[in-house]
């Protein structure tokens, strides 16, 4: 199987002293394109609320009835409609680079990979966004590093070969999708009781409070 190596060594039978320069500006293009990638994977997705649209604000009705009814249209809106498309657009960026950089693993491994890493991050932001922004970079990055520092980390033919399978694993990707948003929405549950809780605690406190000072 032909991978970058030899590209490059029939290259630099055609370009002579200038395949040099070649090299470089693809190599830096590379680590650069990835670099952002994973920037902006990491800035998003370890986030504890990675949709911040506050859709609440355009319900100008102060119908208490109302609030709520809008308030839940927003939460569906949000987390039903919105965040599976922004899951499902990450899931399919991050699969692609894991599909260009990773040469051993099947392609099927591949998708479950980028799945559990997505989830992964999304569990890890509840519990601390620092974690989560770095479980996010780890993985990303040492993959790019053992690409970049192996023989030739990329083969056109294999990418193609893989690309061909896609087809074949399409029934698949719903499940993905689906575990992903339900990690989410039992963490944001899981969140939103422990908030409850702690209102709840609060309010005892100064109930208690308030019937010190009274006696």
């Amino acid at each position: 199987m032909v991978g970058v190596g030899d590209y490059f060594a029939q290259l630099s039978t055609y370009l002579g002293d200038y395949s040099l320069l070649y090299i470089l500006f693809f190599f830096t293009a590379v680590i650069v394109v990835y670099a952002v990638f994973v920037y902006y994977f990491y800035k998003f997705l370890a986030k504890k609320n990675i949709i911040d649209l506050n859709l609440k604000q355009y319900s100008k009705t102060e119908n208490p009835l109302a609030i709520k009814f809008f308030a839940f249209i927003f939460y569906i809106l949000e987390y039903i409609i919105i965040l599976p498309i922004l899951t499902f657009f990450w899931f399919g960026v991050l699969s692609f680079f894991l599909l260009v950089l990773v040469k051993n693993l099947e392609l099927s491994t591949i998708l479950i990979i980028a799945a559990a890493l997505i989830a992964s991050v999304r569990v890890t932001a509840y519990i601390s966004e620092a974690l989560s922004k770095d479980l996010a970079k780890m993985l990303p990055l040492t993959l790019l590093a053992l690409a970049l520092t192996s023989p030739d980390f990329f083969s056109i033919e294999l990418f193609f070969e893989r690309i061909m399978q896609l087809p074949s694993l399409i029934v698949n990707l719903p499940y993905y999708l689906l575990f992903i948003v339900a990690v989410e929405f039992i963490m944001r549950g899981g969140s939103l009781i422990r908030r409850l809780f702690k209102f709840q605690k609060q309010v005892e406190i100064e109930e208690s409070v308030s019937s010190v000072k009274s006696v």
